[in-house]
């Protein structure tokens, strides 16, 4: 374990692995510490098309290609019994979206940032991370390993995921308390998928026909995911705290409770009719939604999930936390470079991030009024975008009943709002 480095990483996920490959790139000693070994399981395997911008600036893009993930269309949203899709290439995107097995995913993108000479330990949990040192941060660490020990650095980046370090040792982390919600998810084989056709596959079919990432509604606020995989299709269900509360469902009871849930959700359970569960692939977490109260300070960032993360119904999860490891990135290198400039370089990023953030946000919450601070912090950054990221997003906005605030972000009529809107109705899925 080296003593001194440029920047210290916390976590080897999308996030961290972008910042560190970044920075790496730019001659800096990076050590990138990560409590798990990859590759690890998480969820989060939908990745939209604005992926490859990032993989290609990390030059990963014929590592992802070569890996052969799934590659999928587009999207299908049944809410409300209203049946919507979206091709990607009816936004001008000629490379396709993503489902991808994350530990592959991310392992990937971890072997890259080693390969590109950063210092990566695995197995490495830091305990605390002192800021108010007069020489820069001090890194506190343990590990089977390595024992315990500190690495004196010039930045932090707390790329560690739900963890989320730095906040939870300053306090900062707050649960958004307009997303709460569980999230349960388990993986089938043998399921049948939407293609951009409308028509339900058997999986065998999948590299023939791509499929798409299929969304359906639960209730008023809930919704469900079918995600397939190369060997495998994950599932997924996002159900108010409330309602799960009032399911009175705790231990073995929690796996029967999902896959009845999924039985009786129309379309899905008649994709899930003949497919196979994996026992004991079950996996809970509840509230998991939280905001950014504070992204960067003397001698840190905070990318990723570590910073914030909003209902993940628009697949904008991945995209985000590489987009923030990038700008990270790109902050802490003009920093190094101009010390002076360091205070502007964080509030640009800082800006930057909550810009997205809010949007991502706008996008899942309903009913918000339009003078919110948050909505109008989301229309400003909405001008920022490339015009066919933004169709993309008011056309997914659409999709679900909450698309009134992202009129309001957009300060679209209706007229406006049928010119943007790129999506086809179904009558029905055909099986």
């Amino acid at each position: 374990m080296p003593v001194r480095a440029d920047v210290v990483v916390i976590g080897g996920g999308p996030s961290g692995s972008t910042a560190a490959t970044m920075l790496a790139s730019k001659g800096y000693e990076v050590a990138l510490l990560d409590r798990q070994t990859h590759p690890r399981a998480t969820v989060g395997e939908s990745l939209l098309p604005q992926a490859w911008r990032f993989f290609d600036l990390l030059g990963v893009t014929d590592t992802i290609t070569d890996a052969g993930f799934v590659v999928k269309s587009g999207g299908t949203v049944i809410w409300n019994d209203e049946i919507n899709q979206i091709a990607f290439r009816d936004f001008g995107y000629t490379r396709p979206g993503l489902h991808v097995e994350r530990d592959r995913f991310d392992w990937l993108l971890l072997d890259h940032a080693r390969r590109q000479n950063v210092q990566v330990f695995e197995q490495v949990a830091v305990r605390n991370v002192d800021l108010d040192a007069p020489t820069g941060p001090r890194v506190r660490y343990s590990g089977a390993d390595t024992g315990t020990g500190e690495i004196r650095c010039r930045f932090v980046v707390d790329a560690s995921g739900q963890a989320a370090v730095l906040s939870r040792q300053m306090g900062t982390r707050v649960i958004d308390e307009d997303f709460r919600f569980v999230a349960m998810w388990g993986y089938f084989d043998d399921s049948r998928y939407v293609a951009g056709d409308g028509c339900a596959y058997p999986f065998e079919r999948l590299r023939e026909i791509p499929p798409t990432t299929l969304v359906t509604s639960l209730g008023d606020w809930g919704w469900s995911w079918h995600i397939p995989q190369r060997d495998t299709t994950s599932v997924g269900l996002i159900l108010p705290l409330e309602q799960f509360k009032a399911a009175k469902v705790a231990g073995d009871r929690l796996e029967q409770y999902f896959l009845d849930t999924c039985t009786r959700t129309p379309y899905l359970g008649r994709l899930l009719e003949q497919a196979r569960y994996r026992q004991g692939s079950l996996g809970v977490i509840r509230d998991y939604s939280y905001v950014p109260t504070r992204l960067t300070g003397p001698g840190y960032f905070i990318v990723g999930d570590a910073a914030a993360f909003v209902d993940p119904i628009f697949s904008l999860g991945v995209v985000l936390g590489m987009y923030s490891g990038h700008a990270a990135a790109w902050a802490i290198d003009r920093s190094l470079r101009q010390p002076e400039n360091t205070e502007h370089n964080q509030g640009i990023y800082a800006q930057q991030f909550r810009g997205r953030y809010e949007v991502a946000r706008a996008m899942a919450l309903p009913g918000r009024d339009a003078g919110d601070t948050s909505l109008q912090r989301a229309r400003r950054f909405m001008g920022f975008q490339p015009s066919r990221e933004q169709e993309l997003t008011y056309t997914a906005a659409l999709l679900t009943t909450r698309a009134r605030n992202f009129q309001a972000v957009a300060d679209l009529d209706d007229a406006a709002v049928a010119r943007w809107n790129k999506s086809r109705k179904l009558d029905a899925i055909r099986f």
